[in-house]
């Protein structure tokens, strides 16, 4: 069994004797010491946040007043309140719109600093880290728990479940704890003033609040909920890795944002279905920018060609099916000796992780995850990591320009 959740750690919660993995001495040794450690299992390292320009980290309970529980995946507690990162307050040309990045399960901004560090320096706009409640438990496994809903309650009710999902974790919902497996809940419920859209609404407004003037008050609307300030979502792109990848091609079909770049996503999977049997990924799309990266041999990238051919039969992008490019030695030219033409259909890395990766799945995280993200050294220690100079800024800049 691949499990593709982020941290080490779990691969300690879901049993290392189901993994077919070879480890150093270091890293069992690294292991006992996690082990001895305690349930905290917040402990990946963050690489780039030093080097990132005008960086300012918010709490989520700073921003709304709230503090938010711990999430627990795999019998491991992970922050709720990790600060959201936001870049470009002072260097941003323009504030008409912002991109917002949503990481993976078990993962928070900071454990993306190198690609957001060069998302960051790459656009005119801000671009916001945003610390979120991921659901607490990763997609292949919330794919399964759909599945049994499928054997028990009949297909349209496993299609409902890949749709619950993303509203439990967008509006907030009580689906994943209301469905149970073996006597557990799915996933933990989300409060709506936990969710996604609220805590992006807190942020913006506590922006707006603390940095006076700056253009943060054309980004969320204080009338529509009273619970919580609402995101204007026709000024935001979204960027997600993962987890956070499927939140954001969800959003893309259901609201009008700028545009969304899915990296090492969307992984949802009607496991057992009729080969014809539609789900929300089949369905029209309201905005019709996309953008996507992944690795080409990660396990479950055969998932995500699925759904980026089948937002393509949607009307969602103007690719070809399977269209997916590779992006070389992605130092500036993909294997053709071309630029990278993200517009044209999503870029395909084969670049082998690096060797200071912690990740269970390495090649799922080396897209996103700053240990596992491939980099050159030199041998006064400094590091160039691969992605930062052409592929991360080509998905992230591009993606406005693709699609109608």
């Amino acid at each position: 069994m691949i499990l593709y959740n982020h941290s080490r750690i779990h691969n300690i919660a879901f049993g290392l004797n189901s993994i077919n993995m070879k480890f150093s001495s270091s890293t069992i040794t690294g292991l006992v010491a996690i082990l001895l450690s305690g349930a905290n299992a917040d402990n990946t390292p963050n690489l780039c946040t030093d080097g990132i320009k005008d960086l300012i980290k918010i709490k989520p309970s700073e921003a709304s007043g709230l503090v938010p529980p711990n999430i627990t995946v795999g019998g491991f507690e992970y922050n709720g309140d990790a600060e959201h990162f936001v870049m470009g307050t002072t260097t941003s040309k323009h504030k008409n719109r912002v991109l917002v990045y949503l990481p993976g399960t078990t993962d928070r901004p900071e454990l993306s600093s190198c690609l957001l560090k060069s998302v960051a320096a790459t656009l005119p706009y801000p671009t916001i880290g945003l610390s979120y409640a991921y659901l607490s438990s990763g997609d292949k496994f919330r794919n399964g728990k759909c599945q049994l809903v499928g054997e028990e309650d009949g297909l349209p009710a496993q299609v409902d479940c890949l749709t619950q999902q993303h509203k439990d974790a967008i509006d907030g919902g009580t689906y994943g704890n209301t469905h149970f497996k073996e006597g557990k809940p799915f996933w933990d419920s989300v409060d709506p003033s936990n969710s996604i859209t609220a805590r992006l609404g807190f942020l913006l407004k506590h922006l707006d609040e603390t940095i006076p003037n700056s253009g943060w008050d054309r980004l969320y609307d204080n009338d529509i909920n009273p619970s919580f300030p609402t995101p204007k979502w026709g000024r935001l792109e979204f960027m997600g890795h993962s987890q956070g990848a499927g939140h954001a091609a969800y959003l893309g079909q259901t609201q009008n944002i700028q545009g969304a770049i899915m990296v090492s996503g969307p992984q949802d999977q009607c496991i057992g279905c009729p080969v014809n049997t539609s789900f929300w990924i089949d369905e029209d799309y309201t905005s019709k920018k996309y953008t996507a990266f992944a690795s080409g041999v990660e396990p479950l990238v055969g998932v995500m060609q699925d759904n980026w051919n089948r937002m393509t039969d949607a009307g969602a992008t103007t690719w070809t099916r399977t269209s997916p490019k590779g992006v070389g030695f992605a130092i500036d030219r993909d294997i053709d000796g071309k630029e990278l033409a993200p517009c044209d259909g999503p870029l395909l890395t084969y670049i082998i992780p690096a060797s200071t990766s912690t990740c269970g799945g390495k090649e799922h995280c080396s897209t996103a995850i700053d240990d596992s993200v491939p980099f050159i050294e030199k041998s006064n220690g400094s590091r160039k990591y691969l992605y930062e100079n052409s592929v991360w800024p080509s998905i992230a800049r591009v993606n406005k320009r693709c699609g109608r």
